[in-house]
C-alpha cells in the first residue's frame, strides 16, 4: 500500500508535521498542524482545535483527554479535520464537542463546549430527544430539510436542517456516543417558499380587477403566510392626516379593523415620521420600544393606541406617491414579535406587487370606462343612424303601404318617380318607374287627366277631384274598367319656387259609391225588410213562449204526478178488494170499467211527464223495422176496417237510440191521430229511410247533423190549416171534442222526438192530408235480444213472510195492508220512515216495502239505505208515483205507482224465494203482468236534457192493448213503467 502515490503524499505531509511540532512551530498555513502543548487527539481543528486542546477536560464528565478511549479519539479528530459542520456527544451526560463549521449554527448561545447536549440546545430538546434516543440505541437516522424553531439570537426563529445521527460504539463495542454531521438550509428554504408565495400571489391577483379585492387577497395571502393575526391595507386620505380600512384580513383571535378610520398622529410621531419618509416600520413590541412608550411612564402615548387595537408587535410599509404616503400595508401581532430582514422584504415585495396590480386594476377600470363611454357613443351614433335609415324605411315603408295610392312625377313629361303598392295594384302594373305616364297608361289618353297634369305643372296649382271616374285596362286583353277617384295633385317646388313634378294621392272609392247608389235602392225597400224583421221577431217570441209553457208544465208535472198516482193507486186497490170480495157476482163489469178508467189516468200523467220531461228515458239500440212490423198487429186493431195500413221501409235501416215504450207510444198516438182525420177511411202510411245531414245545410232541421232515421206517418184524411199546425205540438191543444182527446198526444210525439235527439214536424194541407216526420239519431251499436220474463205459474207454493209496509196515504196503506194480508203475509204497518226505522232495528221483518215520498227526516231513499247499511241480507222495493229523490235509490227494487196488487203479490213471492236461495247477493228478474216491467234498479230513473247515454241493461217493452171494446179502442194503454237496472 505504501507504493500507492496517494499514500506517499499523505506519509510526507505526516513527516512535514510532525518536523514542526518538534521545532515548535506554529501553523501558519492553517491547516491546523502547527505545534501543540495538548494530546495528540487534538490533530488540527482550528480555533476549536486550539480550544479543546487548552481546555481542562478533567473538569468534566469525559475526564483528561490522554485517557479518552480511542473510538472517542477518532470522532473527535474527524470531526475537527473536516471543513463541514459536525458535532459529537459522549458519555452518560452527552458532552457536547463540535468543529468551527458548526460555531455559526450557536448564533449567540453561551459556550457550548463540553456542557451536556440537552442543556444547549435547550429550547428545541423535545424535537431532538425522540432523534437522540434512536441513535443511542444503535439506529442511525437522516432528516432533510427538517423544522426546528430555535432560539440563538434572542428570538425565535424558524430554522431548517439537513442532518444525520449516527451512532458511535466504543471499544467494547458498546454506544457510547453519537455523531451528527449536518447543513443549514434555513435560507434556501424560506426563499424557495417566498419564491412559490411570490408566485402564487401573482397569479391570483393577475384574476382580479377591483383595488380593493386586490388589497385583500394580498392582505390574507401576506398574513397566512408569515401567521400574523391581522393583516390589511388602509388608504390615507389626501390631506395625510387619516387612514382607513376597507378590508382586512385576521384569524379567529383578534378583531378586524375593516370600516374604521384613524388619525395617524394618534400613533406617534416618531413612527408616523418613518412612515412619511417612505421607510419600512419595524416594532417588535410596542410596549418596551421607545418610539412607543414614553420615557417617563413606560405605557402611555401611542402605545395605548396600539393596544387598543390589538397589536403588540408591527410590520407596516408605506407607499409614497409625489413624495406623500397614500396608503399602508400593515401586519399586526397581539405578542411581541420579531421581524426579520426577510419578513421586511416579503412585505416590502407584496406590497409594492400590490401596490402594481392596483394601478392595473385602476387603469383597466379607467380604460373600461373609456371603452364603454366609447361604445356608447359609438352605439349612440349608430343608433342615431339607424334611427335616421329605419325612419327613411319606415316614410318608404309607410308610402308603399299607404292604403291610398300615391306617386310621385318628376318632369314636363311626368316620368313615374316612386309609386307605391295599391298604386300600382290601381293601374294593373309594376314597371311604372323612370317612364312617362303617357307610355304606360296609353288608355287613359283622352279621358282629360292628362291635360290636368299639364295645367297643374304649368300653372303650380293644387287641384283636388272628387269621385272622378277613370277607365283603366288593368289587365292585358281584358277591357277597360271604370273606377271612381277620390285624389290630389300636388304641385313640387324647388327653392327657387318652380314647380319641379307632381305628388299624386287619392283613393279608390269605387266600392263606396256603387254602396251609396245601393243605399239608395235598399231604402227604397226599407218598408218591405221592416215587416220581414218584425215578423222574424214574432216567430221567436212564440218559440220563447212556447218554451216557457212547456218548462212551467214540466214543473208542474213532478208535484201532480206523485199525488195523482197515489190517488189511481188507492182506488186500483179499493178495485182489486171489491174484486176479491165479490168474486163471481154482477159486479165485475163495473169493477173493469174502474180498472180501466185507472189505466187511462195512468197514460194521461205518463204523457204529462214525457212531454214535460219528466218521465225516465231509457235509451236503447231499437231495430225500427222490428219494432214496428211487432206492433202491426196492435196498429191495426187500432184502426178501422176502412183505412188501409201501409208500411214501407228502406233496404238496410239503421238502428236507432230511443226509449221503447216512448216510441210505440208516440207511434201509436199518430196513428189514432191520423185514424180521427180519415172519417171517410183512406190510406195510412209509415215509412222510414236513412238519412245523412250535414252541418249547415239548408235541409239539416234545427241545426242537426249527423246519421238519422226519417220517420213518417202520413195520412189522406182532412189536413189541418196553417194555423192549427202552428199549434198542433203545444200541450193540450186540441181540435177534438170535449172528452174525445187530452192534447198531449203530439206534444208526446214532439218531447219525444227532442230527448231522442232529433225533431219532429208537420206537413199538412186542408183537403190532401197530414204527414208527421220525425228525425231519430243513429245508434254506434247492434240491437240486442232479450229473454221474456218468467212468469210464476199459477197455483205454485208461495214462500209468505213478515213485511214492513210504509205508507203515508192512509188509503193507500189501508188497501196494500189488506190485499197483501189476504195474500197471505204477515204486515206491519208505519205512516213514515221515521216511525219504521226502530221497527226495523228490532228486527224480525222478511222484506221492507216503502214509499219514497213521506214526511218527516227520512225519505223511503234514506230508509232503505239505513236497511241496507242495518240488515244487509233483507229484500227492499219502493213504490213512488214520481220522485226525484229514487235517482239516489241504486240497487233497490223501484215499483212505480199505479201497481196492480197481484203483480205486487208476485214480485214480493220472487223477492223472498230469491232472498232465501241465494241470500240476496243476485236477484232475479221480476217477472211483470201484460204492459209493466219492474227490474233491479241501477242508475237515476229522472231525465234531464239532453239524453243521457244509454244503460247497457235496459229491457225493451211491446206495449199491448187492454181489453177494451171496439168503441173505446182509441183509448188503448201502453205501459211506460220500465225502470233501467
Amino acid at each position: 500500500m505504501t507504493t500507492d502515490p496517494v499514500w506517499q503524499h499523505a506519509a510526507r505531509l505526516r513527516h512535514a508535521g510532525v518536523s514542526r511540532r518538534d521545532h515548535g512551530d506554529r501553523d501558519t498555513d492553517g491547516t491546523g498542524m502547527g505545534v501543540r502543548s495538548g494530546p495528540d487527539v487534538f490533530t488540527g481543528g482550528g480555533e476549536m482545535g486550539e480550544r479543546m486542546r487548552a481546555m481542562d477536560w478533567s473538569t468534566t464528565p469525559l475526564g483528561p483527554a490522554e485517557h479518552w478511549p480511542q473510538s472517542l479519539r477518532t470522532v473527535v479528530n474527524l470531526m475537527l479535520t473536516s471543513s463541514f459542520p459536525m458535532f459529537a456527544v459522549w458519555g452518560p451526560e452527552l458532552t457536547f464537542l463540535y468543529n468551527d463549521s458548526y460555531r455559526p449554527i450557536l448564533g449567540d448561545k453561551p459556550e457550548a463546549l463540553g456542557r451536556p447536549f440537552a442543556d444547549v440546545w435547550a429550547d428545541i430538546w423535545d424535537d431532538l430527544s425522540p432523534l437522540v434516543v434512536r441513535a443511542l440505541a444503535g439506529e442511525a437516522t437522516y432528516h432533510e430539510d427538517r423544522l426546528l424553531v430555535m432560539e440563538r439570537h434572542g428570538y425565535r426563529e424558524e430554522t431548517y436542517f439537513t442532518f444525520s445521527y449516527s451512532p458511535v460504539r466504543d471499544e467494547t463495542d458498546h454506544v457510547a456516543g453519537m455523531f451528527c454531521a449536518r447543513t443549514e438550509n434555513t435560507a434556501r428554504v424560506l426563499a424557495e417558499r417566498r419564491l412559490t408565495f411570490q408566485l402564487d400571489l401573482a397569479e391570483r391577483l393577475r384574476g382580479l380587477n377591483d383595488p380593493v379585492g386586490i388589497t385583500a387577497a394580498a392582505a390574507e395571502a401576506i398574513g397566512r403566510h408569515l401567521g400574523v393575526a391581522r393583516a390589511g391595507y388602509g388608504r390615507i386620505d389626501p390631506a395625510g392626516d387619516t387612514v382607513s380600512v376597507d378590508r382586512d384580513w385576521s384569524d379567529s383571535g383578534v378583531g378586524s379593523l375593516a370600516g374604521q378610520s384613524r388619525l395617524l398622529d394618534s400613533f406617534g410621531p416618531a413612527l408616523i415620521a418613518e412612515l412619511r419618509a417612505g421607510y419600512t416600520l419595524r416594532v417588535d413590541d410596542v410596549t418596551s420600544d421607545p418610539r412607543t412608550t414614553d420615557p417617563h411612564t413606560g405605557r402611555s402615548g401611542p402605545a395605548a393606541a396600539f393596544t387598543g387595537i390589538g397589536a403588540r408587535s408591527l410590520l407596516v410599509v408605506p407607499l409614497l406617491k409625489a413624495g406623500k404616503p397614500t396608503a399602508i400595508l400593515y401586519l399586526h401581532e397581539t405578542e411581541a414579535r420579531h421581524w426579520t430582514d426577510t419578513d421586511a422584504a416579503l412585505a416590502e415585495d407584496v406590497a409594492e406587487r400590490t401596490w402594481a396590480a392596483v394601478e392595473r386594476a385602476l387603469a383597466e377600470a379607467a380604460l373600461r370606462a373609456a371603452n364603454k363611454a366609447l361604445m356608447r357613443e359609438r352605439a349612440a351614433v349608430e343608433a342615431a343612424n339607424a334611427r335616421l335609415a329605419a325612419e327613411g324605411e319606415r316614410l318608404r315603408t309607410l308610402f308603399r303601404q299607404a292604403p291610398g295610392f300615391m306617386c310621385v312625377l318628376r318632369g314636363p313629361d311626368h316620368i313615374f318617380e316612386m309609386a307605391n303598392d295599391t298604386y300600382m295594384q290601381l293601374v294593373g302594373r309594376q314597371d311604372l318607374v323612370d317612364r312617362p305616364a303617357r307610355e304606360v297608361l296609353p288608355e287613359v289618353e283622352g279621358q282629360g287627366f292628362f291635360e290636368l297634369l299639364d295645367r297643374i305643372y304649368a300653372s303650380g296649382e293644387t287641384f283636388v277631384g272628387r269621385s272622378m271616374p277613370i277607365s283603366f285596362q288593368r289587365r292585358p286583353g281584358e277591357p277597360l274598367e271604370e273606377r271612381f277617384l277620390t285624389f290630389v295633385y300636388q304641385p313640387i317646388k324647388d327653392e327657387d319656387g318652380r314647380v319641379t313634378g307632381l305628388f299624386v294621392e287619392g283613393s279608390d272609392v269605387t266600392e263606396a259609391k256603387r254602396a251609396e247608389e245601393e243605399l239608395q235602392q235598399l231604402n227604397a225597400t226599407l218598408e218591405a225588410r221592416v215587416a220581414e224583421e218584425v215578423a222574424e221577431r214574432e216567430r221567436v217570441q212564440v218559440a220563447l213562449l212556447q218554451t216557457q209553457k212547456t218548462e212551467a208544465l214540466g214543473q208542474m208535472t213532478g208535484g201532480v204526478a206523485h199525488d195523482f198516482n197515489n190517488l189511481l193507486q188507492a182506488l186500483s186497490g179499493c178495485l182489486h178488494m171489491i174484486e176479491k170480495r165479490a168474486e163471481g157476482t154482477r159486479i165485475q163489469p163495473l169493477v173493469d170499467a174502474g180498472r180501466q178508467a185507472v189505466d187511462r189516468g195512468a197514460k194521461l200523467v205518463q204523457q204529462l211527464m214525457a212531454f214535460a220531461r219528466r218521465q225516465a228515458l231509457r235509451p236503447e239500440t231499437v231495430d225500427l223495422r222490428d219494432r214496428v212490423l211487432g206492433m202491426s198487429e196492435l196498429l191495426n186493431r187500432a184502426l178501422r176496417a176502412d183505412i188501409r195500413l201501409e208500411i214501407d221501409f228502406a233496404a238496410g235501416l239503421w238502428p236507432v237510440e230511443v226509449d221503447a215504450t216512448q216510441l210505440e207510444l208516440a207511434l201509436l198516438n199518430l196513428v189514432v191521430n191520423a185514424r180521427d182525420a180519415m172519417p171517410e177511411g183512406g190510406m195510412l202510411a209509415i215509412r222510414a229511410a236513412n238519412v245523412t245531414l250535414t252541418p249547415g245545410a239548408p235541409q239539416a232541421p234545427e241545426g242537426l247533423s249527423g246519421d238519422f232515421v226519417r220517420l213518417s206517418v202520413s195520412d189522406t184524411g182532412t189536413g189541418m190549416a196553417p194555423e192549427v199546425v202552428a199549434k198542433a205540438f203545444d200541450p193540450f191543444f186540441t181540435t177534438k171534442e170535449i172528452g174525445k182527446g187530452s192534447g198531449l198526444g203530439l206534444s208526446q210525439v214532439y218531447g219525444f222526438a227532442r230527448h231522442s235527439g232529433g225533431t219532429a214536424w208537420i206537413e199538412s194541407e186542408e183537403g190532401y192530408g197530414t204527414a208527421v216526420g220525425l228525425l231519430i239519431r243513429r245508434s254506434g251499436s247492434v240491437p240486442t235480444a232479450t229473454a221474456e220474463p218468467a212468469v210464476t205459474e199459477a197455483g205454485a207454493s208461495r214462500a209468505g213472510g213478515h213485511l214492513l209496509v210504509v205508507e203515508d196515504d192512509p188509503i193507500v196503506a189501508l188497501t196494500v195492508a189488506t190485499a197483501l194480508e189476504d195474500a197471505g203475509f204477515t204486515i206491519t204497518r208505519a205512516a213514515t220512515a221515521d216511525e219504521a226505522l226502530p221497527l226495523l232495528e228490532a228486527g224480525g221483518f222478511d222484506l221492507l216495502f216503502s214509499d219514497v215520498v213521506m214526511p218527516g227526516t227520512m225519505s223511503g231513499v234514506d230508509l232503505a239505505r239505513t236497511a241496507r247499511r242495518l240488515l244487509p241480507d233483507l229484500p227492499v222495493v219502493l213504490a213512488t208515483g214520481y220522485s226525484e229523490e229514487v235517482a239516489r235509490a241504486t240497487g233497490v227494487m223501484v215499483l212505480p205507482k199505479p201497481y196492480r196488487i197481484d203483480h205486487l203479490v208476485q214480485v214480493l213471492d220472487t223477492l223472498l224465494t230469491d232472498a232465501k236461495q241465494v241470500g240476496m247477493e243476485r236477484f232475479a228478474e221480476i217477472p211483470s203482468p201484460p204492459g209493466e216491467r219492474v227490474t233491479r234498479r241501477g242508475s237515476s230513473s229522472i231525465p234531464h236534457f239532453p239524453l243521457p247515454t244509454k244503460p247497457s241493461s235496459c229491457i225493451p217493452l211491446t206495449p199491448t192493448l187492454s181489453p177494451l171494446s171496439a168503441d173505446r179502442r182509441s183509448a188503448c194503454r201502453v205501459s211506460a213503467n220500465e225502470v233501467c237496472a
